[in-house]
């Protein structure tokens, strides 16, 4: 297959280059958008942006097939990443590409992109024989999955995925993912002057620290994490602060435990507030479904053939984030979660091998070619 180690670098390096936090795409979906129009490849955009407040829609990639009574096939990976990503300034070092440590680099999920847009381009170019494919660059999956649930599914007949999002190891696939639960809180006490009178008040952030110190939180169990991510509140050191607002999760692959966790902190936070003279108010709801696929999936049996072909084992593994793969899984398409060479995700470490993203583009083309042999009809 013709795959061009630097041609996938240069893309790479400038998809990194651009700033492309959850709900401002726009650019970066702009240079795909041009570089899939060099490819010759049909491609729509739809409106998901306009439903979570962004400012850009999913690009939607139809191939079509040269093979007959095969289904179609939908692959996908992310547009958005992580901040701080404005001024990405990428270096190479030994095949390597690094931030220069004052920002992420973004191969989450840029790498993935990057993936996809080389193994269009060795299909087409090297007259691989396979079905017809739906690629989804979506947008906003760092906020909840945002792109794809929104998605047009108008524009979609695929019922098998793969998504491009998991990390260096090919032989690695995410075979289950869990719930994610989001908790709003506001905390209230009551405001007075931090000097003249400050018996009269109730410090909402105290309040809050209460609460939050007698929690479960981290790894709970080897199904459930909790979290608080956010607190904001207060506005001088002269004012007992009369409010604060705190966002938090709880993630489990079991309904029951993920139930008891959110109970345990919405109880603490309520508790806590009114046992001394303030109150909570604690909003509850799910960013999205857990999914475990069966052992006999055909992505599974896909996935194991095509590795098999690269001389490797499949590892099935328990994930404990959530990707694309969760809203497909829930609507129906069966997803698997697969390798885009990306490491050390969300820190300002982080990096790409080309090695890696080559292994990628490799095991993607063995993924649609292994679809179009064994999910024909």
């Amino acid at each position: 297959m013709p795959l061009r180690s630097k041609r996938l670098l240069d893309d790479f390096l400038d998809l990194c280059r651009i700033a492309s936090p959850s709900g401002r795409e726009s650019e970066v979906a702009r240079v795909i958008i041009g570089k899939l129009d060099a490819i010759g490849l049909s491609h729509k955009t739809d409106d998901a942006g306009k439903g979570f407040g962004g400012e850009q829609g999913n690009i939607i990639v139809n191939v079509q097939g040269s093979l007959d009574n095969v289904p179609t096939l939908l692959l996908n990976a992310h547009m958005d990443t992580v901040v701080p990503c404005d001024g990405v300034t990428p270096i190479v070092r030994d095949g390597v590409v690094y931030s220069d440590g004052t920002t992420i680099l973004g191969g989450d999920d840029k790498a993935g992109c990057c993936v996809l847009l080389e193994l269009l381009r060795v299909l087409h170019e090297d007259i691989i024989p396979h079905g017809p494919l739906e690629v989804v660059f979506s947008v906003a999956e760092e906020i909840g999955l945002q792109g794809v649930q929104y998605l047009d599914y108008s524009l979609i007949n695929a019922e098998h995925a793969f998504v491009f999002d998991g990390g260096t190891n090919m032989a690695e696939v995410i075979v289950a993912a869990p719930t994610h639960t989001h908790l709003d809180v506001n905390v209230r006490g009551v405001a007075s002057h931090a000097a003249v009178h400050p018996e009269r008040g109730v410090n909402a952030i105290a309040l809050a620290s209460r609460a939050i110190s007698g929690m479960n939180l981290g790894r709970i169990d080897d199904e459930t994490t909790a979290n608080v991510g956010i607190i904001n509140g207060g506005g001088a050191t002269n004012v007992v602060p009369g409010e604060v607002n705190i966002q938090c999760e709880a993630r489990s692959h079991d309904r029951g435990k993920l139930n008891a966790q959110v109970e345990h902190m919405r109880a603490l936070f309520i508790g806590e507030a009114e046992a001394r003279g303030g109150s909570a108010t604690v909003k509850v709801y799910d960013k999205y479904e857990a999914y475990r696929l069966n052992d006999d999936a055909p992505v599974l049996r896909v996935a194991r053939a095509a590795l098999a072909e690269l001389g490797l084992e499949m590892e099935p593994k328990i994930g404990g984030g959530g990707t694309d793969g969760n809203i497909f899984n829930n609507h129906g398409i069966s997803a698997l979660v697969v390798s885009n060479g990306e490491k050390n995700v969300h820190q300002l470490d982080e990096c790409c091998a080309v090695a890696d993203m080559e292994h990628s583009v490799r095991l993607g083309i063995g993924l649609v070619t292994k679809f179009s042999e064994m999910i024909g009809g």
